[in-house]
């Protein structure tokens, strides 16, 4: 993977699903776990421009997209950090719940929301 420069935000969408060309029934839902990160994503090594990268391009996850079920039906619920008392929360409709920052990495996670450190303001 190469990124030509950072950018302030960062999603990035993990593959849960996996379809057979053959057949629409071979489809299935990939359940492995992906150990990300919450806190210092490093993507110094993937920048092209070098002159963005001078400093480690470090990226703090904010928010988690859950997906839950199959590829027929499911549910969907959110891990977020409240970015002023810095807490992490689990939204499950009408739900909310305080939960910690090492339960926002589950076998659900579909997309994952990063913000850069110390990004800059244009």
């Amino acid at each position: 993977m190469e990124v030509y420069k950072s950018p302030e935000y960062l999603v990035l969408h993990l593959k849960r699903f996996s379809h057979q060309r053959q057949s629409f029934f071979s489809s299935r839902k990939i359940q492995e776990l992906i150990d990300f990160p919450t806190e210092s994503l490093d993507l110094s090594q993937y920048v092209l421009d070098k002159k963005d990268s001078k400093n480690p391009l470090l990226y703090d996850l904010y928010a988690v997209s859950n997906h839950y079920g199959s590829l027929n039906g499911g549910h969907y619920t959110a891990f977020c950090q409240n970015q002023i008392n810095r807490k992490w929360y689990e939204f499950d409709d009408t739900e909310v719940s305080k939960i910690d920052p090492s339960g926002a990495v589950t076998k659900a996670a579909y997309v994952l929301f990063y913000k850069r450190r110390n990004s800059l303001k244009k």
